[in-house]
């Protein structure tokens, strides 16, 4: 079923493309339609990712950027359909181009397809390591079990190819295949997970905040692994981060997501070098520059994120933005093409540059 929005709100135009059926555009993995999920709540439904479109093409790594709260783990969770019972996906398709050609919508495939699709056509590299990992089963078993779980039964053939993705990802694949998680380092553990997710050859791996709670020495080897990975394997990846140093050494694509709606998607030079929308601005200014020695003050978003039981009316971004005037508080803003592959949702975007700008909502 299909939730319509409050009167409150309008519902952003979608720019998603109209491929026809189940046809998809040559070169496209993943066509995110306007999805979005909800949470129920004793308090009402929490519209936790909101009418989102994009596409991943074949051999991309697309970033999901955002603050915490801003529906980027949701999303990665809602396209494998992994999301807790108390979410839901209320509206939108999630179209996926397999291994063999076949185009598939994610939101409709039953129990079972759902278990043959994961791992086999889209892994998931999860937050915590150490949760995802079974603690009474050595690293071994968790390679022969999910080949098992999708008819591989070659014991042989699959304790080689996981010895040679654990040496891949940099690992000893003699001491580690025998080793329970809890016998690894964190770092170890987020290798085994990388490596677990290329096992079955997936045409797209979504990692989730693949470097948090690492110490940076481990998060600089974790970064080297997945370019080299990258590189010697040409996977399609999509990873959620708050790292934009992440973002920017690994991505090609990268959508930024505020208050559950991506307000902007361009190739990761504009979103670095020409921002058009005033929120990518703030999350770059409020982070340390990653190269250049001159000194740059940093500043801070004004405010918070919004409730997502209450949404301003207009634009989600009006009350914290530098730029918002009156049609701001009163429309929501549509996706302007803002360059080639570049999409902002704002009505200000030609204004908007990482210059500084004098705080205050005009009305």
């Amino acid at each position: 079923m299909v939730t319509l929005p409050s009167p409150a709100r309008t519902t952003r135009r979608s720019t998603a493309p109209d491929h026809g059926g189940d046809a998809l555009e040559a070169g496209v993995v993943l066509s995110v339609e306007d999805v979005s999920i909800e949470y129920r709540t004793p308090g009402g439904a929490v519209r936790a990712v909101r009418n989102v479109s994009f596409v991943v093409r074949a051999g991309e790594a697309v970033a999901l950027i955002g603050e915490s709260g801003s529906g980027k783990t949701t999303l990665g969770l809602g396209l494998l359909r992994m999301l807790v019972r108390a979410a839901r996906i209320t509206s939108g398709r999630i179209r996926f181009r397999q291994t063999d050609g076949q185009v598939i919508d994610v939101a409709r495939l039953t129990d079972r397809q759902l278990r043959e699709f994961r791992w086999s056509q889209c892994s998931m590299v999860f937050q915590s390591a150490q949760n995802s990992l079974n603690p009474v089963l050595r690293v071994g078993d968790h390679f022969r079990d999910t080949a098992a779980a999708h008819g591989w039964k070659d014991t042989r053939a699959v304790n080689a190819r996981s010895a040679e993705l654990l040496k891949m990802v940099q690992l000893d694949a003699d001491r580690v295949m025998h080793a329970y998680p809890h016998e690894l380092s964190g770092g170890m553990r987020q290798r085994v997970s990388i490596a677990m997710s290329l096992l079955l050859e997936p045409a797209l791996i979504i990692l989730d905040e693949p470097t948090t709670a690492l110490d940076i020495l481990t998060q600089r080897a974790i970064i080297d692994v997945i370019r080299s990975l990258r590189e010697r394997l040409s996977f399609t990846m999509l990873f959620i981060s708050h790292d934009l140093s992440l973002a920017a050494e690994l991505a090609d694509h990268v959508a930024t997501m505020y208050a559950g709606e991506v307000v902007e998607f361009a190739p990761v030079r504009e979103s670095f070098y020409r921002p058009k929308h005033p929120y990518t601005v703030g999350l770059l200014n409020a982070v340390p520059p990653i190269a250049g020695e001159q000194f740059t003050p940093l500043t801070a978003i004004p405010g918070s994120t919004p409730d997502l039981l209450d949404l301003p009316p207009g634009c989600t971004f009006h009350p914290r933005c530098p730029y918002a005037t009156e049609i701001c508080h009163r429309e929501i803003p549509p996706d302007f093409v803002v360059g080639p592959g570049h999409l902002a949702a704002c009505f200000h975007h030609d204004r908007v540059s990482r210059q500084p700008v004098e705080t205050g909502v005009s009305s």
